[in-house]
């Protein structure tokens, strides 16, 4: 009641305070410490009210609820820490630490550079597999994508979604120039395409479709 009662002080004396941040954290500690006095409160009425209907139980006095909530609250604790580890080994790099706490790392939108240049390192192998199967067959290509003598695992791709390699039958290396095999959808556009005079080029999506059309309907 002083304190609240005294007027505007005059005197030079200094007067400690909190920096915003320091003063923002004790409220939320504080109201944090009084939402769990409540809670502990709360827990304490209801348990000695099911005491009274089962003998059995025991009444709790407030500081024995309280101590029943905290053990409690750390026993949550570990078991959120153990799923957020497990979560950590089935994702790899998926969380990272901020702070005290791990929280979960947001994709780049962006395409990363060192992908965009295996994807080109991955589309060339393809070509020079190709390249090499003509050769030693006539220059024919493979009649399917998983010929016994052409190595399949390249139509799988480098693609974080899966997506791997379309390849299109019924074409031989040389003239006229034709699309052989591009990426796949999900890679994206633009998207990588192999040629049948051994060009490798970007397209974007509906540049490829057009060309794939109009490739089919010319085989019509």
């Amino acid at each position: 009641m002083v304190f609240t009662l005294s007027g505007v002080a005059h005197a030079g004396m200094p007067s400690p305070d909190l920096t915003n941040i320091a003063s923002a954290r004790l409220d939320a500690i504080s109201f944090f410490l009084l939402v769990y006095v409540g809670c502990a409160w709360l827990f304490r009425l209801v348990w000695n009210k099911l005491a009274e209907a089962f003998p059995i139980m025991p009444r709790l006095s407030f500081g024995k609820a309280l101590a029943v909530l905290v053990v409690v609250g750390l026993f949550l604790y570990f078991i959120l820490t153990m799923i957020s580890g497990a979560r950590e080994l089935m994702t790899p790099g998926a969380w990272s630490k901020k702070g005290v706490i791990y929280q979960l790392v947001t994709p780049d939108s962006q395409p990363k550079e060192w992908l965009s240049v295996a994807r080109e390192r991955w589309m060339q192998r393809t070509r020079k597999a190709l390249q090499d199967y003509a050769a030693s067959h006539g220059n024919r290509l493979p009649v399917h994508p998983y010929v016994p003598d052409f190595d399949a695992e390249l139509w799988k791709g480098i693609d974080p979604q899966g997506g791997g390699i379309v390849y299109i039958q019924g074409r031989q290396l040389g003239p006229p120039r034709r699309i052989i095999a591009f990426e796949s959808p999900s890679h994206g556009s633009p998207r990588w395409v192999i040629f049948s005079d051994g060009g490798l080029e970007k397209m974007d999506n509906n540049a490829i479709d057009d060309q794939v059309s109009k490739e089919a309907n010319l085989n019509d």
